[in-house]
């Protein structure tokens, strides 16, 4: 099993008939949805057909109901979920513009009285689990001890960051031996410039893997220091890219624990990325199977 650690977000999204040059711009289509980078990226493992779970606390409220729903919905187990007053979703305004780009503005405020739940559902949830997936900059108190439990134990830790390079979001990406974050992010928190030289500096005893990832130049993946593929990224036209990047990281997360090589586990979740880029609004947002196989071409999912 893959279980997640991470906020989960409620969005309203906006998509515009205009590019962001253009200043302004007539919305052409909303919808409410929900997302965050982990529990996008749960689904992505679930939508690829492999046990998947969310370890958190999520809030009492209506919409903490609505967000336990979700998560059923999309095949992610709620068994590691504690209920707790006030752990409501992060509330987030996005809008989407002509080119598939988008500007996150969001209301992080629960997350400053959000634990983990207790110590028992985290026991339970370290003997349960293949891999995790951590958003390093939204992981509640607590998550830097449970990952070090996590790695005592042999067990994959696959982080996420992308912002906020704070001491606890470099701890976590310290602890965790497959390190998957933006170039840009490991520009900023190495002071490097080349990806060899960003990899180079975050390397460390323990890694595993740092994947390095670009946009549409790709991604730049590193089994050693030295030992570096560029895996490029799969032309589709950009719809909407919300998502793109937990998808990424959920499918490698996947690919990893199917053992499948690093070259092959940053194409097929380049490959899931380019299914949710493509992506129309309203449409259910999962990177399935038979679309990451159709965008992967030859790879064996297992």
């Amino acid at each position: 099993m893959i279980i997640g650690i991470g906020c989960i977000a409620h969005d309203l999204i906006m998509v515009t008939q205009t590019s962001w040059q253009s200043g302004k711009g007539r919305v052409v289509g909303s919808e409410m949805r929900f997302g965050g980078n982990v529990r996008n990226a749960l689904a992505t493992v679930a939508g690829l057909g492999h046990p998947a779970a969310y370890l958190g606390c999520i809030g009492t409220s209506a919409l903490g109901d609505e967000a336990v729903a979700d998560l059923i919905g999309h095949g992610i187990s709620t068994h590691f979920v504690e209920r707790a007053p006030g752990a409501d979703p992060v509330t987030s305004r996005i809008t989407v513009t002509a080119d598939g780009e988008r500007y996150v503005a969001f209301d992080d405020t629960p997350l400053s009285t959000t634990p983990l739940p207790p110590e028992d559902v985290i026991d339970q949830a370290l003997s349960a689990a293949a891999a995790f997936l951590v958003d390093a900059c939204v992981a509640p108190p607590g998550t830097l001890r449970l990952l070090e439990r996590a790695r005592e134990r042999g067990i994959p830790v696959v982080v996420d960051a992308e912002r906020d390079p704070t001491v606890t979001v470099r701890s976590l990406v310290n602890v965790a031996d497959h390190v998957v974050i933006p170039l840009g992010f490991g520009q900023q928190i190495t002071g490097a410039r080349e990806p060899e030289t960003v990899a180079r500096s975050l390397w460390s005893d323990g890694r595993a893997a740092i994947v390095l990832t670009d946009g549409t130049r790709g991604a730049h993946a590193y089994a050693a220091p030295d030992e570096g593929v560029h895996v490029p990224a799969l032309a589709v036209e950009a719809i909407d890219t919300t998502g793109c990047g937990d998808a990424f990281h959920g499918a490698y997360a996947w690919a990893l624990v199917s053992g499948v090589s690093l070259a092959g586990r940053v194409q097929i979740a380049s490959a899931a990325a380019a299914v949710i880029a493509s992506l129309p609004p309203g449409a259910r947002r999962v990177a399935g199977k038979s679309a990451v196989e159709a965008h992967a071409g030859p790879l064996s999912l297992g």
